[in-house]
């Protein structure tokens, strides 16, 4: 359960870096897009990375691998949609622009780009984060948690009651 943890986090800020990169490729700016107060995380991310790393066994086939990043990562970023948008009250994205979505929510393209992302980040991303997680002193574990936790509730608190992802810009 330990690895699990690192897992998540690695792969959540792996998931801000990859927002911002997309952000400034698409829309010209890098900042702005992580999803916690106070750490660059996008939990939606690892939530999704570690759904596919643990739901596709050992040595999974190219194909089967591509279902199952299309599959779960649609299904944690379905759920973390509603979660934001009923619960919460904020949108952290919106595709109800593009094509073969859900609710806005989840879309046909955003599924298939996770479908191909599973492929690098089960045999490539994963057996060196797999590595150097396990490198990590378990002492820091429950620190870690507890962090992760503290943060995700404050986020929450900050977004609920402000109705709005910018709270989360304190540093601008």
């Amino acid at each position: 359960m330990n690895t699990w943890i690192w897992y998540l986090l690695v792969y959540s800020f792996l998931g801000y870096l990859l927002e911002v990169a997309y952000a400034k490729i698409v829309h010209g700016r890098g900042s702005g897009r992580k999803c916690l107060l106070l750490l660059p995380l996008c939990p939606v991310y690892g939530v999704g990375a570690v759904a596919i790393v643990a739901l596709s066994g050992p040595n999974p086939q190219p194909l089967w691998l591509m279902g199952v990043g299309f599959g779960a990562a649609t299904v944690v970023e379905l759920l973390f949609g509603l979660y934001y948008k009923y619960v919460l009250g904020v949108a952290f994205w919106n595709y109800s622009q593009i094509r073969w979505n859900v609710c806005g929510l989840v879309c046909l393209p955003f599924s298939l780009a996770w479908s191909g992302l599973a492929l690098p980040l089960v045999y490539t991303v994963h057996p060196i984060v797999k590595i150097c997680v396990s490198a990590l002193p378990t002492a820091f574990t429950v620190p870690a948690w507890i962090v992760l936790g503290a943060d995700c509730l404050i986020s929450s608190i900050a977004l609920k009651r402000e109705k709005n992802t910018a709270v989360l810009q304190w540093y601008r």
